[in-house]
């Protein structure tokens, strides 16, 4: 390969090469390397690979990163999701400079390792593996590569659902500050997700329909969802009347960005409550409804989950379809006589 083709430059100590692809196209990338004859040689693999997709015919080998980029235009909800993105950029360690095709299940299985070795949870290791797959099924259907290699998961324990007591959250909201009373309080009224909370509007607001409602880009699921509001859900929306122009919710003049703050934390410490997450008002919501009466199939609506698994974790809480049956179970009277007994059995 000539040198004339591929230019070589030193940004700090890492080599990066441009070229321009027989098709006309500019290429600049990093290689990741400090060795000069390393950047060449890569350069010039990438360059072999464009001459045989526009000469030939081939299909071009696309990167992990040129994956990850495309899934996100296509997922843009994606993008807020701090947590998505930190596993993303923890990932390019590993993947950054991969082709697509070089992803296989021994790399990931050493990926898989090198997870666990930080110390973190199955539940955790398994959420980096399924990043890695939902990618490269995407690029399954894009034709990028013909199929994704198989990626087994770690059994995790059983999933725990915590919620609050009366006593624990009196006590919360005796600890928390003013501002994040209200989002607490909406929250377990409403079970919605903290960023539908913090980004609920005044015009996503009818209260002569005592109802709001959850743009289908707003929803985990994509689709739009409908939320009665009750009495004391109104209160709290009431309360906030004339603090922001367009955001419901807000602290000291500007709308609220995020609940889950070292506050919130701090008010927990403070009323004693442990193992909680803002997540687990959502939970405490649900669960409040079943131990009410409200039938699974009801409360799958009013949280907007698209799955039945999801809402039958809370199906043991529900005991109000067993209570007639109760009585079919009774103890044998003591003072019957012996004969008396046998008959009642035989019968």
């Amino acid at each position: 390969m000539s040198r004339q083709i591929i230019s070589l430059k030193k940004r700090g100590e890492i080599w990066h090469y441009s070229f321009t692809s027989p098709n006309g196209e500019r290429i600049r990338r990093s290689a990741r390397t400090l060795d000069k004859n390393q950047a060449l040689q890569l350069a010039s693999k990438e360059y072999n690979e464009c001459w045989r997709v526009f000469k030939l015919g081939e299909r071009p080998e696309y990167s992990w990163q040129e994956a990850v980029v495309q899934w996100l235009e296509e997922k843009p909800k994606r993008k807020q999701d701090r947590n998505m993105i930190y596993g993303l950029v923890w990932l390019d360690k590993y993947l950054g400079d991969k082709k697509l095709s070089e992803i296989d299940r021994n790399l990931i299985k050493f990926i898989q390792s090198e997870k666990a070795r930080e110390g973190v949870k199955a539940r955790t290791i398994n959420a980096v593996l399924q990043q890695i797959r939902v990618v490269l099924r995407a690029a399954v259907e894009w034709e990028w590569i013909d199929k994704c290699p198989a990626i087994k998961f770690l059994p995790e324990p059983k999933r725990r659902i915590r919620w609050l007591s009366e006593y624990e959250e009196i006590r919360l909201m005796q600890e928390l500050p003013e501002h994040l009373k209200p989002i607490v309080q909406f929250a377990i009224l409403t079970g919605l997700r903290m960023s539908n909370i913090t980004q609920l509007k005044w015009s996503q607001i009818d209260l002569p329909k005592k109802m709001a409602w959850i743009n289908s880009e707003q929803s985990k699921t994509g689709n739009g969802i409908g939320i009665p509001l009750n009495d004391k859900a109104i209160e709290v929306i009431v309360a906030q009347f004339g603090k922001h122009k367009e955001n419901v919710f807000t602290y000291n003049g500007n709308a609220v960005k995020i609940a889950n703050t070292r506050a919130f934390r701090e008010a927990l410490k403070r009323a004693g409550i442990k193992d909680f997450r803002f997540h687990d008002l959502r939970h405490t919501w649900a669960t409040r409804h079943i131990m009410s009466g409200t039938p699974l199939y009801v409360l799958q609506e009013l949280g907007g989950w698209t799955k039945t698994d999801t809402v039958r974790k809370y199906a043991h809480l529900s005991i109000e379809h067993l209570k007639s049956h109760a009585d079919n179970v009774q103890l044998f009277d003591t003072k019957l006589a012996p004969h008396q007994k046998a008959k009642n059995l035989t019968n």
